[in-house]
């Protein structure tokens, strides 16, 4: 299912059948993400697709929590997006999702990002022409393109894709320590000690002791950036920082 496409630049590309349905998900870079996310509109969630990943009894506990979620994301489709919220959120995957129907072929925005301890897919029609999007804020569906329940079914298969590759992930290879941490939940989660992590405290002063312990054994959620090799390859000049 996983490919990477060179084009320009390499880039990963993912692509399967669902219901007669072919789909495929090309990974975007962040200046690609904002300007097809400028024409499009984002397509109400539906509560009842959360409600059945998360709070049916008995799929939660085959859920992924954020740390191992994390994991199997990168591996999958690479780095996070530098786009993300850092008050709330701490990952970021933006994908070009085209539909292959026997009526036609329809393009789609698919986001996958955490929010204050939860993973969202966040589905986007796009409008190739910024004129043509409707004045709507959000609208509920495009049923002549994607009825509700093919919306459903695709978001499902991806979920359950992510929890399956966790499993080939985990039999393969074991993750290097990190920490991440999401500031509006009080919440800390990462890999350390050979063992996935998550933690949420109750007030801001246990959260940041935790923080702090973490720190002292070497992690950390937010790394220093050094930009000199950017500033290099802009100015291709050599500058001290």
């Amino acid at each position: 299912m996983r490919q990477v496409v060179r084009q320009i630049q390499e880039r990963i590309k993912f692509e399967f059948e669902l219901e007669g349905i072919k789909y495929e998900l090309w990974r975007l870079d962040d200046y690609e993400y904002r300007k097809i996310q400028k024409n499009s509109l984002a397509i109400k969630d539906d509560s009842s697709f959360y409600n059945d990943i998360y709070l049916s009894e008995d799929k939660n506990k085959s859920n992924l929590d954020l740390a191992k979620s994390f994991i199997t994301l990168t591996w999958l489709f690479g780095n996070s997006s530098d786009l993300v919220d850092s008050y709330k959120s701490s990952f970021s995957f933006p994908l070009l999702l085209t539909i292959n129907k026997a009526i036609g072929s329809f393009l789609y925005l698919l986001h996958i990002f955490d929010s204050k301890g939860w993973i969202y897919y966040r589905l986007y029609k796009v409008f190739e022409d910024e004129s043509d999007i409707p004045d709507k804020i959000q609208n509920e569906i495009f049923e002549s393109e994607l009825t509700r329940q093919e919306i459903n079914n695709f978001l499902n298969y991806i979920h359950t894709y992510i929890n399956a590759s966790f499993n080939s992930l985990n039999s393969v290879t074991v993750p290097e320590p990190f920490l991440k941490a999401i500031d509006a939940s009080c919440m800390i989660y990462g890999y350390h000690n050979n063992q996935y992590i998550e933690e949420e405290y109750n007030d801001e002063q246990s959260y940041q002791a935790a923080l702090e312990r973490f720190r002292l054994v070497g992690l950390w959620p937010w790394q220093p950036q050094n930009i000199n090799a950017l500033l290099q390859t802009i100015t291709s000049k050599t500058f001290r920082v």
